[in-house]
């Protein structure tokens, strides 16, 4: 009987010691599932939180982009007045800022098409007159590869329009694309 009670004993502690293990591997899994849940949650939830862009539509012009190939200025017809003063170019390009509201951050992205050397500046515009330079630049681009040019403003300003000048003597007739946007 003594020996029945020991083998009886003997089984008990190894399936204790089973269980415990058996428990111990459960916890184990339970752990890593639950941990890949929390890591999944936190991935979806910041691809979610993934900025939201509004296009700006391209002022004077069609759509929310524009390609141009940069020329040499020219000087206007005479005639009387203010109207002859300066010399005409294709290098300024705005984009109004629609809606008028505050951004987290400006995007314009600029795309060269042309090999050689380009003179990018861009600026946030105000409505008290002034302007805000955010970019300024006179570099070879590689072509094809997009350029975003980011930008924040003050805390109280909102600018109501990007201004995009590629100009100069090294980019004449050189070809590029541009847009911009506003992200929250």
């Amino acid at each position: 009987m003594n020996k029945f009670l020991l083998f009886c004993s003997k089984q008990l502690t190894n399936q204790k010691q089973y269980n415990q293990q058996r428990f111990h591997k459960s916890v184990v899994l339970v752990g890593f599932v639950s941990l890949t849940g929390i890591s999944s949650l936190l991935f979806n939830s910041q691809s979610t939180m993934a900025k939201s862009c509004k296009s700006f539509p391209v002022l004077g012009g069609e759509g929310n982009e524009v390609t141009k190939t940069v020329n040499q200025p020219s000087v206007p017809i005479p005639l009387p007045g203010p109207a002859s003063a300066g010399l005409n170019n294709n290098w300024n390009t705005d984009f109004p800022v629609i809606p008028l509201k505050k951004y987290n951050e400006y995007i314009i992205k600029f795309t060269p098409k042309s090999e050689g050397t380009y003179r990018v500046r861009a600026y946030l515009k105000y409505n008290d007159g002034t302007a805000k330079e955010i970019y300024n630049k006179e570099t070879s681009f590689p072509v094809g590869k997009t350029i975003e040019i980011k930008g924040k403003t003050g805390e109280e300003q909102i600018p109501y329009q990007l201004n995009i000048f590629v100009g100069d003597t090294v980019s004449f007739g050189k070809v590029y694309t541009i847009s911009a946007m506003g992200c929250v």
